[in-house]
């Protein structure tokens, strides 16, 4: 299997950035949707137990004490919220003040390795959709430069003029939402809350042309064409 692309199809170089760019973007998906749902915070019924009874049924002193409790009950939801919204607010910071190195200077012969693993552990969720957004940022750069020095090989010969026209404009908007879903992303992370319906409409697309671009490759059975490779065979 060669390097480059090439008559035999696509090459390791190639491959190796589509499917590094596939994972990425499912951890990605994965680590958003578990962060939506730890961020969710429950509603709670702060009235408490007997207050149906007030107005009446309950003394002056019953009557302050579902008060207090009301209260109390009210201002902990609030602070719930409060701290589901600073870890959403703190995520860059958090990232960029985790220990990579291990506990600095002198941490040993494999402190940089078990630094790496330390910082990363103790990422919360939302900085960790930051990092994974940096990553998909860097990783779609590097696609666009090779595919900007690097030919693509010729079309399989089983894709019809409809399909590689289909293909096309999918793959365009593919890599278009390598840089916008995630800019979008950890722009909501960081507080621009007014790009979220950029967000929303980005992840639509990215999901419609992901259906098109599987939904043709399977169809007309290339998906070899990026796992194993076929002798003169194209995109």
């Amino acid at each position: 299997m060669r390097w480059r692309n090439g008559e035999q199809g696509y090459g390791i170089i190639t491959k190796v950035l589509h499917w590094g760019t596939v994972t990425l973007l499912a951890a990605q998906l994965a680590v958003g949707y578990a962060m939506d749902d730890d961020g969710d915070v429950p509603d709670v019924d702060c009235d408490p137990p007997g207050e149906d009874r007030s107005g009446g049924d309950t003394t002056d002193a019953e009557e302050d004490r579902f008060d207090r409790l009301e209260e109390a009950c009210e201002q902990a939801q609030d602070q719930r919220e409060q701290d589901a919204d600073d870890a959403v607010g703190s995520a860059w910071s958090d990232l960029w003040t985790a220990d990579w190195t291990g506990g600095g200077v002198g941490g040993g012969a494999d402190g940089g390795a078990s630094g790496l693993l330390d910082g990363a552990a103790g990422l919360a969720l939302p900085a960790w959709h930051v990092l994974l957004g940096l990553a998909i940022i860097a990783i779609g750069v590097l696609r666009v430069v090779w595919r900007s020095t690097t030919p693509l090989p010729p079309w399989d010969p089983r894709l019809t003029r409809t399909d590689r026209k289909v293909l096309h404009h999918a793959e365009r908007i593919l890599l278009a939402m390598l840089f916008v879903v995630p800019a979008t992303g950890i722009a909501l992370v960081v507080g621009s809350t007014d790009l979220l319906p950029l967000h929303v409409a980005a992840h639509l697309f990215f999901y419609a042309a992901l259906a098109v671009h599987v939904g043709v490759v399977v169809r007309r059975r290339v998906v070899g064409r990026m796992l194993w490779g076929r002798p003169a065979a194209g995109r």
